[in-house]
């Protein structure tokens, strides 16, 4: 019997040219593929900043954390609000700045 993790992402796009990404569930090793298509998908759109929001976010792995800086390289991109497991990874990881 194999586990299936699961996240679920929603993007919007708000005023002012921000892009918002509402992630809920694991961000793990299986699904931060999820997250680095949804990453990319925002930044085709030429976003001012890329809100992304963790608050139900259950657990946060360094992957996912690295899929957040990779972004962050290529786009403004502001972490808020968070979920406590999401913030104690990106504090641990050194990404707090990300956090809005």
């Amino acid at each position: 019997m194999t586990e299936r993790a699961e996240v679920d992402i929603r993007t919007a796009v708000l005023e002012d040219e921000v892009v918002q990404l509402q992630v809920a569930g694991d961000v793990d090793l299986l699904t931060v593929p999820c997250l680095a298509r949804a990453l990319a998908a925002a930044a085709r759109l030429s976003p001012r900043r890329v809100e992304v929001d963790l608050s139900a976010v259950d657990f946060l792995s360094v992957s996912g954390a690295a899929e957040l800086a990779l972004a962050a390289v290529r786009m403004p991109v502001q972490v808020r609000p968070a979920s406590r497991a999401s913030r104690a990874t990106l504090t641990a990881t050194g990404l707090d700045h990300l956090l809005g």
